[in-house]
C-alpha cells in the first residue's frame, strides 16, 4: 500500500479535476480514502484506473471526499433581503416570461428550495425554473428530494414555511407546485460544455455561492468567465460575501448596493442602467464571447464583491494616488460637514474637497528611506499614520479609505497601488479583518502565497478574538473567520508540501 506522499498524482489529479486547492483536512481524508480503495494498486495505476471508465464509482468516491456540502436554507439573510429588493423584483416587473435561473453547486438542494420560494413569493412568472447542479452524485440525489428536517429550515421565515412547505413524515418538503419547477444535472464547473438555460439564450440569473472561496485562483477566474458566459444578456451572477472579485471580466459590470454586490452581464444596448445607489454602474462597455476565455487581451476589470457601506471617492484620474476627504467622525459619526461619514465622502468625491490622503506603507516600514510610490508620489508627501493606538478618528480613516480601494479596484487601480493603501489601511486600524483578508487575496493574486497566509491569519486572529470592528458588507463575522482560516491553512499546506 502506497503512503501518504506517494499519493501527490492522484491529489493533483483530484485538484485539477475539482478546481480546488486541497487544505490539510482535505488531504487527510482523502488518503484515507485512498488506503481504503486502491487495494494494493500502486500510485500511478489506481491514478490510471480513476481516468478510465471503470473508475467512474471510485473517481466519485474520492471527489465526496473533498468535496464541502455545507449549506442552508436561506443562508446569508441579508444578502438574499438585497437580491429580492435590488435584482429580482425588478426583473420580475420587467420580464414578461418564465425567469432561468441556476443554483451552481446546489449541494443538497437548499439553495434551490430557497430560489424556488423567493421566486413564488415575488410573483415570478409561474413556468419560471431553477437548476441545481453540483460535481457531487450522493448530493444531488439527496437534492432532488427537496425535502428537509425541522433544523435545516430554522432560517426559513415562518410565513414563508407555512406557506411553501408540506409535512413529509418527519421532514418537510417544498410544496409540490415549487418541486415540478426544480431539476437537477451532474455538472463540474472546471468542464464544458456549461448547462444551457430553458429555450436557450443563457440564464437570468446564476447564483454560485461558497463554492468559489475553495478553488485555486486559476480556476476561480477561469469558472467566473465561464459563469459570465452562461448569463443571457443583462442576466446576473450572485457570489457569497466571502468571494470577492479582484478581476471582474469585460462582459460583467458591478451592480452596487448597500449590503451587498452583484455581476450583471453587459446588455447588447450601450445603455447602463443605474445602479441602486443613484449612481451609474461600473462597466468598460465590451463583451467577452465563449463560455471561457483562457486569457484576454485587454486588463480585466478588477472589482470587489464587497464594500456595502462604502462610499465611491476616488476621483478616477489614471496614474495619481487615490484622494480622500479628510474626514474626522465624532462622537455621532457624522463628519466635518455635518453629514455622516459616507455622505461627506460622497460630497468630496463630488469636488468639494481634494485633500491627499494618507496613502503610505504600513507602521512597520514608515522607519526606511523615502522612496517614489508605484504612481511616481513620494511616500512621505502622502502622510504616515499616527503612532498611538487606533481610536474613532484612526477606524475612520481606515473605513475611507477601505472604501478607496474597493472604489479603486474597479477602477482598474495596479496592484501595487491597491497593496499600499491596504497597507495603509491596516496601520490605521491592524485589526481591520476585511481590509486583511482582501490583502491577503491581493498577494495571492500576486503569487507571493507566504505573505498572503500570514494576512489571513492575522485576519482570522483579530475576528478570532474579537478586535475585529463590523465592517459594511463583511457583516458575516462567522462567515469572513471561516473565509480566513481556510485560506490560511491552504496556502500553508501548499508551503510545506513544495
Amino acid at each position: 500500500m502506497a503512503d501518504g506522499a506517494s499519493w501527490s498524482g492522484v491529489r493533483a489529479f483530484l485538484s485539477a479535476r475539482t478546481g480546488m486547492a486541497l487544505s490539510g483536512p482535505q488531504v487527510r481524508r482523502l488518503d484515507e480514502r485512498l488506503a481504503a480503495r486502491s487495494q494494493g494498486l500502486t500510485p500511478h495505476q489506481y491514478l490510471m484506473f480513476l481516468q478510465s471508465p471503470s473508475g467512474v464509482t471510485d473517481l466519485e468516491d474520492l471527489i465526496a471526499a473533498v468535496v464541502v456540502n455545507k449549506t442552508d436554507l436561506f443562508r446569508d439573510a441579508v444578502q438574499l433581503t438585497a437580491f429580492r429588493a435590488q435584482v429580482l423584483s425588478p426583473l420580475v416587473a420587467r420580464t414578461r416570461r418564465p425567469l432561468r435561473v441556476w443554483s451552481a453547486g446546489c449541494s443538497t438542494g437548499e439553495e434551490v428550495a430557497t430560489l424556488l420560494v423567493l421566486l413564488a413569493d415575488a410573483g415570478a412568472d409561474p413556468e419560471s425554473t431553477v437548476l441545481g447542479t453540483d460535481i457531487a452524485g450522493d448530493a444531488l440525489r439527496r437534492a432532488q428530494w427537496l425535502a428537509f428536517s425541522r433544523e435545516q429550515l430554522r432560517r426559513v421565515p415562518d410565513e414563508l414555511r407555512s406557506r411553501y412547505f408540506v409535512r413529509s413524515g418527519s421532514r418537510e418538503a417544498l410544496a409540490p407546485a415549487l418541486r415540478e419547477r426544480a431539476s437537477f444535472q451532474c455538472h463540474n464547473l472546471m468542464e464544458t460544455p456549461y448547462p444551457v438555460a430553458p429555450g436557450g439564450g443563457g440564464f437570468d440569473v446564476i447564483f454560485c455561492r461558497n463554492v468559489l472561496i475553495y478553488f485555486t485562483a486559476e480556476a476561480f477566474h477561469r469558472t467566473v468567465e465561464a459563469l459570465a458566459g452562461s448569463l443571457a444578456p443583462g442576466g446576473v451572477l450572485v457570489l457569497s460575501a466571502s468571494e470577492p472579485l479582484l478581476r471582474v471580466p469585460p462582459s460583467l459590470r458591478v451592480h452596487r448596493g448597500e449590503q451587498a454586490f452583484f455581476y450583471v452581464r453587459s446588455e447588447e444596448a450601450g445603455a447602463v442602467p443605474p445602479s441602486p445607489n443613484g449612481e451609474a454602474a461600473v462597466t468598460n462597455g465590451r463583451r467577452t464571447e465563449g463560455r471561457v476565455a483562457a486569457s484576454s487581451p485587454a486588463r480585466p476589470q478588477r472589482a470587489p464583491a464587497v464594500g456595502g457601506e462604502a462610499a465611491m471617492i476616488r476621483e478616477g484620474r489614471s496614474g495619481e494616488a487615490a484622494r480622500i476627504a479628510p474626514v474626522r467622525a465624532g462622537a455621532s459619526g457624522a463628519g466635518a460637514s455635518g453629514l455622516p461619514a459616507r455622505g461627506a465622502a460622497r460630497e468630496a468625491s463630488r469636488g468639494g474637497a481634494n485633500v491627499p490622503g494618507s496613502h503610505g506603507m504600513e507602521a512597520s516600514a514608515l522607519s526606511s528611506a523615502v522612496s517614489p510610490s508605484p504612481d511616481g508620489l513620494a511616500a512621505d508627501a502622502l502622510g504616515a499614520p499616527a503612532a498611538s493606538a487606533p481610536g474613532p478618528e484612526s477606524h475612520a480613516e481606515a473605513d475611507l479609505l477601505f472604501a478607496c480601494v474597493l472604489d479603486g479596484a474597479a477602477s482598474g487601480v495596479s496592484d501595487a497601488v491597491a497593496e499600499r493603501d491596504l497597507r495603509h489601511c491596516l496601520a490605521l486600524d491592524p485589526d481591520h479583518a476585511a481590509a486583511r483578508y482582501l490583502l491577503g487575496l491581493l498577494l495571492e493574486q500576486c503569487q507571493r502565497p507566504a505573505d498572503a497566509a500570514a494576512e489571513y491569519r492575522r485576519a482570522f486572529q483579530a475576528l478570532e478574538s474579537g478586535r475585529a470592528r463590523p465592517v459594511a458588507f463583511f457583516l458575516n463575522a462567522e462567515r469572513l473567520r471561516v473565509a480566513c482560516a481556510h485560506a490560511a491553512e491552504r496556502l500553508e499546506f501548499s508551503g510545506r508540501r513544495r
